[in-house]
């Protein structure tokens, strides 16, 4: 009997209309590097006494079911912008081909879902998601090494069966971007002297709970939008320091570049830094790490934009 391996695993997502219900049609392929989202009903324990001759308990019970989990994935050129959606919403999308600019931003109002199917081929056994949307995201920045992303899933439902509801799965173009292509500026200027950083980004989704016969959840709802992260640079002169100590915001934007025309750029428009120390831990280099949180900027009429370029048409995030 052959066991399920990764490397056969496949990640299936498409675009629902009606909240919890999988579309028919042809899904997309993603790309992934893991993924935990499923189903898990935990058994709970049942103190009844007076049901049997022995201090032994009575059978547990079922609780209501609970689909969740995070699916990390690498940055890329055109399968980012379909997790960003699901993140953001649709986006505004300008340019004129082959070139285009899809702009999602925060703080939308209501956001949409997506099914998603975990595949075990060598099973074989599919689990289809249902009414999944996505509560957070987390991008990690360095000199070197894989460009990926963390998003953090809430579903309704998972229901297991025996064949793929995908259809006959589409895959975009693959190309990745590297974290050697990353930048993080300040105010339109570079900033120099950064080692690290960290971009956080939450939608706040709050799982209602209703009485139900399926013990689904009724749905997931977002709440207060947060973009929260850290910054390390080597302390090398007073830009962020003064900045903290004055409590003064400024634009940060954190990018990946291949060209001019293809690229991705998160920009939190009002940002306030924490003031941190800048310890002395030996001979070596002096760094200092500091937390950021983004608010609402009344400019930008957003906290966060994320603009991604690339040559797919404006249809290709568009609401199913």
């Amino acid at each position: 009997m052959p066991r399920a391996i990764g490397a056969n695993c496949r990640l299936l997502m498409i675009p629902e209309a009606t909240y919890g219900t999988a579309p028919a049609g042809d899904w997309m392929r993603m790309p992934f590097l893991s993924c935990d989202l499923g189903a898990e009903q935990p058994l709970l324990d049942a103190d009844v006494i007076g049901v049997g001759s022995s201090r032994d308990p009575a059978a547990p019970f079922l609780d209501t079911v609970t689909v969740q989990g995070q699916a990390v994935v690498p940055v890329d050129l055109v399968n980012i912008g379909h997790w960003l959606r699901l993140l953001l919403g649709p986006p505004t999308t300008t340019g004129t081909s082959p070139n285009f600019i899809h702009s999602f931003g925060s703080g939308a109002a209501a956001l949409p879902s997506n099914s998603i199917e975990i595949g075990y081929p060598d099973v074989p056994n599919y689990d289809l998601c249902t009414g999944v949307r996505a509560d957070t995201l987390e991008i990690d920045f360095s000199p070197s090494g894989p460009a990926t992303a963390t998003f953090g899933l809430i579903g309704q439902g998972s229901t297991r069966g025996a064949s793929s509801s995908g259809g006959t799965p589409t895959s975009a173009a693959y190309t990745a971007f590297h974290k050697a292509q990353g930048a993080i500026s300040r105010d339109g200027s570079a900033l120099a002297q950064v080692t690290g950083a960290r971009l956080t980004y939450a939608n706040g989704m709050e799982m209602v709970r209703t009485i139900r016969a399926d013990r689904k959840v009724e749905g997931v709802d977002p709440g207060i939008a947060r973009a929260t992260g850290q910054i390390t640079a080597r302390f090398a002169d007073t830009t962020l320091l003064t900045q903290a100590q004055t409590n003064a915001p400024a634009e940060f934007a954190f990018s990946y570049t291949i060209d001019a025309n293809c690229s991705l750029t998160f920009t939190l428009h009002e940002v306030y830094l924490a003031l941190a120390k800048t310890p002395v831990e030996g001979p070596g280099g002096v760094e200092a790490s500091f937390e950021f949180r983004a608010a609402f900027n009344a400019t930008a009429t957003r906290m966060m934009t994320a603009a991604l370029r690339n040559q797919q048409a404006a249809g290709e995030y568009a609401s199913p």
